[in-house]
């Protein structure tokens, strides 16, 4: 009787030992997975706030056609300007 309950006892302290490996192996793996769940995150918003400047950044078509007339604009203003130059020089010269 004193035997088997010492096996008993022997099995017992095996399996509660096993029980506390795994368990510290399960703690372990649950901490590595924080870990990388939180780096995750911070990556997720690095890439979040990149896309956000990128979005106030960016031109768009109608940026483009816009600059594209108020250039055109300019360049008709600067040709009027010389036209009415190259006139008054004409009638200066003339005289």
């Amino acid at each position: 009787m004193e035997l088997a309950l010492s096996e008993l006892r022997r099995d017992t302290d095996v399996q509660l030992a096993n029980l506390e490996g795994q368990l510290a192996l399960l703690f372990q793996r649950n901490e590595l997975n924080e870990l990388q769940a939180r780096d995750q995150a911070r990556q997720l918003n690095e890439l979040e706030d990149r896309l956000s400047a990128a979005e106030r950044e960016q031109v768009t078509r109608a940026h483009l056609d816009n600059r594209f007339r108020h250039t055109l604009a300019l360049l008709s203003l600067i040709a009027a300007i010389a036209s009415v130059a190259v006139a008054l020089l004409t009638t200066m010269l003339s005289r």
